[in-house]
């Protein structure tokens, strides 16, 4: 199906085998593939397959990621799964289950989604969540708001897999991408893009010192929405250097290669 074919689960650090065993029959059940892992805590692995009953096979074929931007380098939109209330929500207004619908059937063919959980006991950080472009919040009671991990991860499957079954949604919830997915930028090239960003704007001051990912957090956001093209990415990167090359010859600022190299956009360890 279509809209299953466009999502990649992530659990950022989970540590209970039977949670992710239970992710594992939740996601076959619904008809996804493996989940990426990041960081996994993992020690009782005979749990996890004892949990998946017949999907212990997803188990066997999970993908391990030693941080949050490669699992989610190969896709155009991520969105992270929270229940947490955050201190400025207005920030990034978080999306319900029919926008997240919208948002899978409004990519370009091609391109793929990263839909990102948190660890059982604290859920996604706000640095993790700076790197989403939406954050999905569940409709759950106030009185019990939280969902165990394999609950919220079958939710949402089970969400994408009934809109699948009924033909998409509508894609005019959601402006549809105007260039093919193989011009879209990737996760991975806006990552750079942040990064270059970072370093500039870290140069001529414009960045809190103590808190950079405020602003850093707020320009994804921004070229997130623009779902900028590869070409458009690299014109800003572009940019950004020119002013790194004009600083650097005026007032002994290196430029980024000078530094050590393209910049990976690493600011997932921003504080």
């Amino acid at each position: 199906m279509k809209l299953i074919g466009r999502c990649r689960i992530v659990l950022v650090e989970p540590a209970e085998g039977g949670n992710l065993g239970s992710a594992c029959r939740a996601l076959m059940n619904c008809g996804f593939g493996p989940p990426g892992l990041v960081r996994p805590f993992i020690d009782n692995w005979p749990e996890a397959r004892k949990m998946a009953v017949h999907a212990a096979g997803l188990v066997e074929r999970v993908e391990r990621f030693d941080s949050l931007a490669q699992a989610v380098a190969g896709t155009h939109w991520v969105v992270g799964v929270s229940g947490r209330s955050r201190k400025h929500p207005e920030r990034k207004p978080p999306i319900g289950p029919a926008d997240l619908v919208a948002g899978l059937a409004a990519l370009p063919d091609g391109a793929r989604a990263a839909l990102v959980f948190g660890p059982e006991r604290t859920g996604l950080t706000n640095a993790q969540l700076g790197r989403c472009q939406d954050v999905l919040c569940l409709p759950t009671s106030a009185d019990c708001p939280s969902l165990n991990l394999a609950h919220a991860v079958l939710v949402v499957a089970w969400t994408v897999r009934m809109a699948a079954l009924a033909g998409g949604a509508d894609q005019a919830a959601r402006p549809t991408a105007a260039v093919p997915s193989s011009a879209l930028a990737s996760t991975a090239e806006l990552d750079g893009l942040i990064g270059h960003a970072r370093h500039t704007l870290g140069a001529i001051g414009y960045l809190d010192g103590q808190n950079p990912r405020l602003v850093l957090d707020e320009i994804r956001k921004v070229f997130s929405r623009a779902r900028l093209s590869l070409r458009e990415t690299r014109m800003f990167r572009g940019m950004f250097h020119r002013m790194d090359v004009w600083m650097s010859t005026r007032a002994a600022q290196p430029t980024p290669k000078q530094v050590g190299g393209q910049h990976g956009g690493d600011s997932e360890g921003a504080k």
